[in-house]
């Protein structure tokens, strides 16, 4: 049977970039940073697409954000997505899980949906919040930490991951919401002529009114969550650098161990 399959996708800020604060405190400056999509989301959009090329069916990448995130879009596009939502929600930062996953619920409400995807956690915050709060607001049965799914009559078997490396196995009915684990899988690379056929697609676009509210701020749940104040850590003492060859600086090394307690041989 095929299946409808909803992979909800955020960008973030590249990580191998320096950030620096903003002058309000409160976030980073992002006035000429460039942006991928979050690590465990690429995961969830492979998984989406194999699940679609065993069983046929076709794969929706939504996201939240600003409209740099439709080159986001257009990648998932070209890795074997079949149709891209943005939800135009502009805030730069959007910190808060509660309002994004009612977002994401409202505009997932609105089309057929077997199974709603998601990465473990975002590569910023790491809440690990928005996937399981997507599944309460569409009252869908959920597992986290998904390292393995196969697809059974009217529901998933699925293998997530627990402390210590052991592994649960569950039957979860369909419809359903799975938060995708790294290594579930290998991401694709897009080819050049998808990349291309995906420049022209159209990506839908959603507006508080699409999703039966007056504004985005509608979306906020009882308690808002919000930054105070963002620092750089505090640097903790300084680096010693040991000259001399591999030998010297063993033994070296091992008279600090010595000098502060951790061996006594």
């Amino acid at each position: 049977m095929p299946l409808n399959l909803v992979v909800c996708l955020k960008q973030i800020p590249n990580p191998d970039l320096q950030f620096q604060v903003a002058a309000d405190g409160k976030d980073i400056k992002r006035e000429a940073l460039n942006y991928k999509v979050n690590g465990a989301d690429e995961y969830a959009l492979e998984e989406a697409v194999q699940l679609k090329g065993k069983h046929g069916g076709k794969v929706t990448a939504i996201t939240a954000g600003p409209k740099r995130t439709e080159q986001m879009l257009r990648e998932a596009l070209a890795k074997g997505a079949d149709a891209a939502v943005r939800i135009a929600f502009e805030d730069q930062a959007a910190i808060d899980p509660f309002q994004v996953a009612r977002m994401l619920a409202a505009s997932i409400r609105k089309r057929p949906h077997d199974l709603v995807l998601t990465g473990v956690q975002s590569d910023d915050y790491v809440y690990s919040a928005t996937g399981p709060l997507v599944a309460e607001f569409l009252g869908l049965p959920h597992a986290s930490v998904v390292t393995k799914v196969e697809v059974e009559d009217g529901e998933l078997k699925v293998w997530r991951e627990l402390e210590g490396g052991e592994q649960e196995i569950l039957s979860v009915r369909r419809p359903a919401l799975l938060t995708i684990q790294f290594g579930i899988n290998q991401p694709r690379y897009a080819p050049l002529p998808a990349i291309m056929k995906a420049a022209r697609q159209p990506i839908e676009e959603l507006k508080p009114a699409d999703l039966g509210k007056p504004s985005w701020d509608d979306f906020r749940g009882p308690y808002t969550l919000s930054v105070r104040r963002v620092a750089p850590p505090t640097a903790r003492g300084g680096a010693e650098m040991i000259p001399g060859s591999v030998s010297e600086k063993a033994k070296a090394v091992a008279q600090l161990l010595r000098d502060k307690g951790f061996y006594r041989g």
